[in-house]
């Protein structure tokens, strides 16, 4: 093959020689990088293998503490220790962070007293979350000790300090849900003795329908504490309708001996009920009576005695009847 040189210039020459310094630059940097990477991974298999110290906060979990038991200083909630092994096992405990669990069920009493946690228990529990090639070369805090005292407990109910409205055509159909309804109260005997209930801070809702929950402190003298502060207080709505019976009036309470007839004998009840226990309500959850009289009157009023639960109110279209009272035959 012939070359015509008399097309090849200058430009031509430069850019053929740069591209060809490139390409052995390139090849150098591809070169040099590859032992870096190389040197890099060697030295981080050495670090991983060779024995060495690090120093990690382990948290500290405390078990089995009654609630009535109160610490004078507070139990320290990490503890700092040294450990020396291969590279590779340190990184792991650095990066779990295993927790150090301590049971105090055997080490406290029912009475006033001191906790003391030695460092060869405190380096046991250690031990039992690290491998077992791990040493533990120091522990900080050495020992725990701390004085505690036992207070007295009690059980009181919780009193809700509320004001709620409802939407239009909606009634609650349950009582306010107090969660828990119920806690327990710490502090000293005397203390705890005057006090039979806690109530909630003030709380208004306003409008409730279908289901609405609220977060409520405690109120809690002075002196006293509780593993409840706040409690949860549920409000169920339900849309309401009306169910219409007619009852008999029945004549209650009546000597023996006498006899009370009534005008009218009946009247129609109108009762509110949610819709979820509409089908449920019968007549048999009614009655409508009358007391026989103590002393002379004109009429008798009519009260309606109703047993379901469901109901939250009741209408009657008779309120008072006349009578005539007989002797019997």
């Amino acid at each position: 093959m012939r070359i015509d040189l008399r097309h090849i210039t200058l430009n031509h020459i430069t850019k053929y020689l740069n591209q060809i310094w490139i390409w052995m630059v390139r090849k150098d940097a591809i070169i040099y990088l590859l032992f870096v990477g190389l040197a890099t991974l060697f030295w981080w298999g050495r670090a991983m293998s060779s024995q060495r110290n690090i120093e990690v906060k382990l948290p500290v979990e405390y078990t089995h503490v009654p609630a009535q038991v109160v610490f004078e200083t507070p139990l320290p909630t990490q503890l700092e220790v040294t450990l020396r092994d291969n590279g590779r096992l340190l990184r792991q405990v650095q990066h779990t962070k295993p927790t150090v669990t301590i049971p105090l069920a055997d080490k406290l009493q029912e009475q006033n007293g001191t906790l003391q946690l030695s460092t060869d228990v405190l380096r046991q529990k250690i031990q039992d979350n690290l491998p077992g090639s791990t040493a533990i070369q120091q522990i900080r805090p050495e020992e725990i000790t701390t004085n505690y005292y036992v207070e007295a407990t009690k059980q009181v109910p919780i009193r809700l300090c509320a004001t709620w409205t409802l939407e239009k055509q909606y009634q609650l159909s349950t009582p306010p849900v107090l969660e828990p309804a119920w806690v327990n109260i710490y502090g000293t005997a005397e203390a705890i003795q005057q006090i039979d209930s806690l109530s909630t801070d003030s709380l208004s809702v306003e409008k409730i329908q279908d289901q609405v929950q609220r977060q409520v402190a405690l109120q809690l003298p002075a002196g006293i504490r509780t593993d409840q502060p706040t409690i949860s207080v549920t409000w169920n709505a339900e849309m309401f309708t009306e169910k219409s019976f007619v009852l008999p009036i029945e004549a209650i309470n009546l000597p023996d001996n006498k006899v009370m007839h009534l005008f009218p004998q009946t009247t129609t009840i109108t009762a509110r009920v949610g819709i979820s226990h509409f089908a449920d309500i019968t007549a048999e959850d009614f009655r409508a009576v009358c007391e026989y009289p103590n002393q002379t009157q004109r009429t008798l009023p009519v009260t309606i005695i109703c047993n379901n639960p469901h109901i939250t109110q009741v209408r009657s279209s008779i309120r008072e009847v006349e009578y005539i009272i007989e002797i019997k035959q």
